[in-house]
């Protein structure tokens, strides 16, 4: 089935097929992920670090994050394989910078009266995610019905 799939795909997008099936190297997938820190000189701040790497920079980002802030004060709410982590982190950085948030590099930081909290973050994010997600199957099926109708034709039936 996985071979019939690619098949499809390389033929539905174009692409050249390949003489041998690819392998799935779990290394190269991307994570996007959220971190909740908490700043011990100001603990009114409500601060969020938003990141987007592979697999094996995961334990280094986390490292260094937590040399900034210390452990205690930083730990992780929210991680997930992405097809495009640079481009979900983007998008919600777009989403919360539309919200009057105030976002430097890769941290989001809540105004001052804001009712966010971890939860409301995770939530946000979560549904970011999957209108990512949507939009990209959007993508495929749009595809998939301009082949099948330009492609798979069959012959007009025969009039009598």
């Amino acid at each position: 089935n996985q071979s019939k799939l690619e098949k499809y795909w390389r033929r539905l997008f174009y692409i050249q097929p390949l003489a041998e099936p690819t392998g799935l190297d779990l290394s190269e997938l991307e994570y996007f992920g959220v971190f909740c820190v908490r700043d011990p000189l100001a603990p009114d701040r409500r601060l969020w670090h938003i990141y987007s790497c592979s697999r094996p920079e995961i334990q280094e980002v986390g490292d260094k994050i937590r040399q900034k802030y210390g452990k205690k004060n930083v730990w992780e709410l929210y991680r997930i394989c992405t097809y495009s982590g640079v481009g979900l982190q983007s998008v919600v950085r777009k989403h919360f910078s539309h919200l009057k948030w105030i976002t430097n590099g890769n941290s989001l930081e809540a105004p001052a009266k804001s009712h966010y909290n971890d939860e409301r973050v995770v939530k946000d994010v979560s549904d970011l995610y999957e209108k990512e997600q949507r939009r990209l199957f959007d993508y495929i099926m749009v595809q998939h019905d301009w082949f099948r109708r330009y492609n798979d034709q069959k012959p007009p039936p025969r009039r009598h």
